[in-house]
């Protein structure tokens, strides 16, 4: 009996610290140089094959670049000094529905749709800090200067 109960702590811990809802959305596939995470207020260094979440917040360095690919086959790249976040990202494999919202604070940014966009010419948008572009087409790319105060 006792041996349950530590079993059954264990599990409920796990099931606490690893919520359902931390499902990742895309991974890092090709990459150079310095690129970091800002993960639920923690910056860990990316490395290539690391799995991306939802809110997830990444920052190339000056001689850095990643590229991602979504569950959806939503290919980005983002360049040197670039910072862009995953604000929002739902895809069902089925339909191909769903939406993806990204943020780019600074730097470069290309993306190539994927199904979502296929789908939905709406579905895919990313927020500059002057305005929300959708993805009309198969390709868009964003340069993002950092605003002077």
């Amino acid at each position: 009996m006792h041996d349950f109960l530590k079993k059954s702590l264990l599990v409920g811990l796990f099931a606490i610290v690893t919520p359902a809802s931390a499902q990742s959305v895309a991974v890092i596939k090709t990459m150079s140089g310095d690129v970091t995470v800002l993960r639920n207020g923690d910056i860990v260094k990316a490395s290539l094959g690391d799995e991306l979440f939802l809110y997830d917040q990444l920052s190339t360095s000056a001689n850095s670049t990643v590229g991602l690919l979504f569950h959806d086959d939503t290919r980005i790249g983002a360049g040197p000094d670039s910072r862009f976040s995953i604000d929002a990202y739902q895809y069902d494999s089925d339909s191909h529905a769903g939406k993806a919202d990204l943020g780019i604070q600074k730097g470069t940014m290309a993306l190539v749709g994927g199904k979502l966009a296929m789908q939905d010419p709406q579905a895919v948008r990313i927020k500059t800090p002057t305005d929300i572009l959708t993805v009309p087409c198969e390709q868009l790319s964003v340069n993002v200067d950092e605003l002077r105060r």
